[in-house]
């Protein structure tokens, strides 16, 4: 619970009622346990209650937004008031009091993505979005095909969608969430790792026994391909696993750079490890 929490006092007790009046119906000769508790962190997620609710209206002010772009890019802000708009969001609750900067809580993190998302996730067609367009006969998740679709979706769709979008300097990002978000609600589930000054965003999907180390970059200059690379590889032994996924996004236009040439894939081996690169 703490770990979810980070102790903030609202969600605290938020998280017990839901398991104590909700899950065990106010039994309290049953034992709480662990997966009660990650059913009580996404119920709460889902409903939004009030006090997750006011995050949409405090992550709008003009203040607060540059920082939770920051955030979810991983790209430190420049602008002068950046100092005052980290001590704000802190007196807010929105970030943690110390460095590295990021979302005071994972309950935060998920509701946030999710909230900026949502946009995006209600404009992805429906038949686009079913989970058994993924799977294998015996039920595993084939990542290659889903990622294969977002790159096709994404070129067809990006420009046009990032153009609307206030939160467009993070939307790369925030359009993948959205796209993953509502495949795997069929089953299975994304945690996220985010920073300012990390210059990625890293998501680890979940399905049944299968994990899926995935790392979202911005393609800035000759730098940031070898970076990804070795930050991916660092985050794959994080996870313990041999397989991973660098989605290095482009920033320039397809006027200024053609679909024809900026989609690629590509593997590379890191340290024993397989990483397949996908440029967009």
């Amino acid at each position: 619970m703490y770990a979810y929490s980070s102790g903030q006092p609202w969600l605290t007790n938020a998280l017990a009622n839901e398991i104590v009046a909700r899950i065990l119906k106010n039994d309290y000769t049953r034992a709480i346990t662990a997966e009660m508790v990650d059913i009580a962190k996404e119920r709460l997620i889902e409903q939004r209650q009030t006090h997750l609710d006011s995050l949409t209206d405090k992550i709008n002010d003009p203040r607060v937004r540059p920082i939770v772009l920051s955030i979810i890019n991983g790209e430190a802000p420049d602008f002068d008031d950046y100092n005052d708009a980290v001590r704000y969001c802190r007196d807010l609750g929105i970030i943690t009091p110390g460095n590295p900067v990021q979302f005071a809580n994972p309950i935060y993190r998920e509701i946030i993505t999710r909230i900026l998302n949502s946009s995006f996730s209600d404009g992805i067609n429906q038949d686009l979005a079913q989970t058994s367009w993924y799977l294998r006969p015996g039920g595993a998740l084939d990542m290659d095909k889903l990622l294969n679709a977002f790159v096709d979706f994404y070129r067809w769709h990006s420009e046009s969608w990032l153009e609307r979008f206030q939160y467009k300097e993070a939307g790369h990002q925030l359009l993948l969430m959205a796209f993953l978000q509502r495949i795997l609600n069929g089953g299975g589930r994304i945690e996220r790792e985010m920073a300012i000054g990390n210059g990625r965003t890293d998501l680890a999907v979940f399905w049944q026994d299968q994990v899926f180390p995935i790392e979202l970059k911005m393609h800035h200059n000759a730098r940031s391909e070898p970076d990804g690379l070795q930050q991916l590889a660092r985050y794959m032994d994080k996870l313990g696993q041999k397989q991973g996924y660098l989605i290095l996004f482009e920033k320039k236009t397809s006027e200024e750079l053609p679909w024809e040439t900026r989609i690629r894939r590509e593997v590379h081996e890191v340290d024993g490890k397989e990483v397949i690169l996908l440029g967009m």
